[in-house]
């Protein structure tokens, strides 16, 4: 009986060393060319994260975050406000509306900047 408890307990511990050296192999590139050491791949940001080129999307960006967030959700997605990916908003109504809680309170440039940053949107 103590042997098969031995047996087991082995299994196991194998088990889990085999395990372990997998869940460590994952994710490593290996170049043979290359004498550095290997690198963990690291997936490319998504076109609609907060990464922006654009000062005017940049800027629109700091708004809506500020802003319009609280309603339309991250990045648009919608919440109590509308869904914002793939709309282009009015000028006159998001200064005329927005944002609910004190609407008529964004300058030009910052309606300009919010436009700039919903229209880029994925």
């Amino acid at each position: 009986m103590k042997v098969k408890s031995v047996q087991k307990t082995l299994t196991l511990l194998v088990s889990f060393m085999v395990l372990s050296l997998v869940l460590i192999g994952c994710g490593t590139k290996i170049d043979p060319t290359n004498s550095s050491p290997p690198t963990t791949s690291v997936p490319e940001p998504a076109a609609s994260s907060q990464t922006a080129v654009d000062p005017a999307v940049a800027r629109g960006m700091s708004i809506f975050n500020t802003q319009c967030k609280v309603c339309h959700g991250t990045n648009g997605s919608g919440g109590n406000g509308p869904r914002l990916i793939g709309k282009t908003p009015s000028a006159s109504y998001i200064k005329s509306n927005m944002p609910r809680n004190k609407p008529g309170t964004l300058s030009s440039d910052q309606v300009s900047d919010l436009i700039a940053y919903i229209t880029s949107l994925k």
